[in-house]
């Protein structure tokens, strides 16, 4: 038995090198395949890690359960469980409230060094604060005030010990330690020594919820990150501590799961593609291989050979190849990962990690090998099943049947002698046109989808004006919004006021008051919010389900009165946004009327007769001490309607009004911009964005920004990665087939070099056989480029028209990467016909002749 292993280990060795040729080829398409495999394995997983990390940084630390209110004892109870690997300790004393910090929320706190660095707000300069008068701050809040980031700097914080107070504290310390600041996390943590912490709470009872002075919170970090509300559960009722509410950070959830899982689709996606074009190539270099070699297989026949050993040998060869191309495709195809990585997730703030996980290498080699074993399967076993007396008589078409002879008056030409070539084998044939047709089909698809994405309808469903200034308040979720605050002050609007090239400007002013909800809009309400919608918000908005069932009930909710002019008016009463009723600029203009804003509902979807939660057009609304008509219904557009409320520590259910900014400010003289939009002239953005940037540096560093510049840039950056994998998958498929058509030219001219002897020996010249060579290479970019733009033009006009239908596209038909390859396919089915003949007349005739 070990002798019959032996010589089979000797004949495949043998066999293996006596095929040089095929054996660079196939080591480079198993290289190119693990290569492929890789990468995208590589994304893949930097993909799931970098979302992850991504959600730990938004939710502001990385353990798996927090606790909003829980005592030392019960800390030290839950700490102590064989389930819990570590729990970080914070005392709350309150929110800083300098000007300064206006839009960014500090919270100040004692914390442990766990909670510190779960928190991802260690210092990494200095240390934590040991001294009473010793404080920890990040650099986004010492850039805001303007501190240097040196240890020992003075930093005076003004806080609130209570929010529902009026009362200030003013404390100064001494920075010991900072820290890069989270730009994802909605609050940034001024550490405080513990110390301070117990001066001020000192004879405090924070055992109630709505108490912030002295309130004692924990992370846990579980020893694992399955079933972690049972796990903690379990813990809980261990400890007799089943009442003690928690929440479970959003990164560990399995809607978190799931939305990495669609992240990744594409990369899977593309690794079918990749096996699929994998296949094609590797399938016909050995069948090539087998075909050429088919007598060296029948004569191991004759000795005795069985069909098992035959395959055996083909098997061999295969894992040889294996062994060479896989390492080297998984080398490459890892550093080629750590260089898309960063491309593809260059929007997300913080720390851009390429995974290294040796599920990565272990797969990569698996899909690659599994790829070479399936693409021998047919080729061993033609190689197997073999007769002697078949092997001797077999050629390239595949066939050892006799054709009928074909006749032709008119005699041969080159090309249908070239044609008739490709017809010798119909299957090789069709490999190399599906494997070039497959990357150029695709090339063509990933383009046409891009260049069908309109920006304009993008960017008009974010913005409605070249730049939008806002309030350092107009988002602050946590504070809420502040109708008195400074960001929009005069000398800005004068230096917007005075840019070349302005072309529109327009103001928007806000208010918040209570509103007696009148009979009719209570019926409106009640038409629109039926139990069953309620019910489906509650399902992912709790509270604001209870506010809406809530205010129906009281018949009171809270009014959001905006004042407008200029551009936001007039965009918000175009004929897309006007849901119902007209807009009447002359009556508008008088200040007694308003326009009632609905839910974001599309104008296609309601009629006449639908029922809006809003206002009725032409009922009589009551606002504070004043009477309007409401004149239309409109539709709340982003960059009107989004953004905080002014109280924010009641849940409430809102109803939002427009009325004309100059009857606004009779109404409310000491309320200040909330946004102030503009456009200027294209030549003159990049002026515009200069001295915005140069204000925002050296005048308010607090001042939110939002241009359709910079929109369009953060866009580019967020579909980078689906740009970057469709055409990367695309050109090394292209590759791919390239390769196919390489190798099948080369071997097909090589394999019939004997042939070629015999035709030149009855008369063809040099020229002759060069010609018929380079028109059989142009049948095969013919036929490739018959496929390609058929399908291509199917597939743009079908497929990528039907996405294109819905969002931010404007079905655009294009097959421009065709037109681009059209020209290299042609000139590759010249070139390589034409290399290979000059290689082939290295060999006299005679030589050639007298080869076996």
């Amino acid at each position: 038995m070990k002798n019959r292993n032996s010589i089979l280990s000797t004949i495949t060795a043998r066999s293996f090198k006596a095929n040089r040729t095929r054996n660079r080829v196939a080591v480079l398409a198993i290289a190119l395949t693990t290569l492929m495999f890789t990468s995208l394995f590589v994304l893949s997983q930097s993909m799931t890690k970098n979302l992850i990390e991504m959600t730990f940084r938004q939710s502001g630390y990385d353990a798996q359960v927090s606790f909003k209110s829980v005592t030392e004892e019960q800390a030290e109870k839950i700490s102590s469980h064989p389930d819990v690997e570590e729990l970080g300790n914070s005392i709350v004393m309150g929110l800083a409230e300098n000007q300064k910090l206006s839009g960014r929320q500090l919270e100040i706190r004692w914390g442990d060094n766990s909670y510190a660095s779960h928190s991802f707000a260690f210092p990494t300069t200095g240390t934590m604060p040991g001294a009473a008068d010793e404080v920890a701050l990040d650099t986004l809040v010492l850039d805001r005030l303007g501190i240097p980031h040196t240890l020992g700097e003075a930093v005076t914080l003004e806080w609130r010990k209570d929010p529902a107070s009026d009362e200030i504290t003013s404390s100064t310390f001494t920075l010991c330690g900072y820290w890069d600041g989270n730009q994802s996390a909605y609050a940034s943590m001024a550490w405080v020594s513990r110390t301070f912490a117990d001066e001020m709470t000192a004879g405090l009872d924070s055992s109630g919820e709505s108490q912030i002075l002295g309130l004692h919170m924990a992370q846990v970090s579980l020893k694992s990150d399955s079933h972690i509300e049972e796990t903690m559960d379990d813990i809980l009722k261990d400890l007799d501590l089943s009442g003690l509410r928690y929440s479970m950070n959003l990164a560990y959830s399995p809607e978190m799961n799931a939305s990495a899982a669609q992240e990744t689709i594409p990369m899977y996606l593309g690794m079918v593609l990749v096996f699929i074009a994998g296949y094609l190539i590797i399938y016909n270099i050995f069948q090539i291989s087998v075909t050429a070699d088919i007598q060296f297989y029948g004569q191991l026949k004759t000795l005795g050979t069985t069909t098992k050993q035959i395959k055996k040998i083909i098997y061999g060869q295969a894992d040889r190849l294996c062994l060479i191309g896989i390492p080297a495709g998984l080398v490459l195809g890892y550093l080629l990962g750590m260089v898309l990585v960063p491309v593809m997730l260059g929007m997300m703030d913080g720390q851009i990690s390429v995974s290294a996980n040796p599920l990565i290498f272990i797969g990569s080699t698996l899909f690659a090998w599994l790829t070479v074993l399936i693409s021998c399967l047919r080729p061993a076993r033609l190689a197997g099943k073999v007769s002697p007396i078949e092997a001797l008589r077999y050629n390239d078409s595949g066939t050892s049947s006799k054709k009928k002879t074909k006749k032709s008056r008119k005699g041969a030409s080159l090309p249908g002698m070239a044609f008739a070539n490709l017809g010798r084998n119909k299957k090789r044939t069709v490999l190399v046109i599906s494997s070039l047709s497959l990357g150029l089909v695709l090339l063509s698809c990933f383009y046409a989808k891009n260049a069908s994405f309109d920006m304009e309808k993008y960017l008009s469903g974010l913005t409605i004006s070249d730049f939008e200034l806002s309030d350092s308040t107009h988002e602050d979720r946590t504070a809420g919004y502040n109708p008195n605050g400074t960001t929009l002050n005069q000398e800005l609007s004068a230096r917007v006021e005075a840019l070349n090239g302005l072309e529109g400007i327009g103001h928007m002013y806000s208010s918040q008051l209570s509103l007696e909800i009148d009979h009719q809009t209570l019926q409106n309400l009640k038409t629109y919010y039926t139990e069953d919608v309620l019910k489906e918000w509650a399902s992912y908005d709790k509270q604001g389900a209870q506010a809406a069932a809530q205010a129906m009930e009281d018949k009171k909710a809270a009014a959001v009165v905006y004042g407008l002019d200029g551009i936001p008016l007039d965009t918000i009463v175009q004929e897309q946004y006007l849901l119902k009723g007209d807009f009447d600029a002359e009556k508008f203009s008088t200040g007694k009327y308003v326009l009632a804003l609905a839910p974001a509902i599309e104008k296609d979807s309601i009629d006449q007769n639908t029922v809006l939660p809003t206002a009725s057009i032409g009922s009589e609304v009551i606002i504070g001490d004043n009477t309007y008509t409401v004149m239309a219904n409109v539709f709340p557009v982003n960059s009107i309607a989004n953004g905080a409320v002014e109280d924010t520590q009641k849940r409430q259910f809102h109803m939002s009004f427009i009325i004309p900014s100059e009857h606004f400010k009779e109404l409310w003289p000491d309320h200040t911009l909330r946004k102030l939009f503009f456009n200027v002239d294209d030549q003159e953005i990049a002026a515009a964005q200069k001295m915005l940037d140069d204000y925002t540096r050296n005048v308010d560093t607090t001042l939110p920004v939002t241009s359709r510049k910079t929109m369009e840039e953060q866009y580019k950056e967020e579909t980078r990665a689906s740009t970057v994998i469709g055409n990367a998958i695309s050109i090394v498929i292209a590759l791919v087939g390239i390769l196919n058509f390489v190798n099948s030219m080369v071997t097909a001219i090589v394999s019939r070099k004997k042939e070629f002897a015999m035709i030149q020996s009855i008369g063809m010249t040099k020229r002759q056989l060069c010609r018929m060579l380079v028109f059989e290479g142009l049948f095969y970019a013919g036929f490739t480029l018959l496929v390609s733009y058929t399908l291509s033009s199917l597939t743009v006009g079908t497929i990528i028209r039907a996405m294109a239908a819905d969002g931010y596209a404007t079905f655009r038909f294009t097959l421009f990467p065709l037109f681009v390859c059209t020209p290299v396919i042609l000139a590759l089915a010249v070139l390589i016909p034409y290399a290979c003949f000059k290689n082939l007349e290295k060999q006299s005739i005679v030589e050639r002749l007298r080869m076996e």
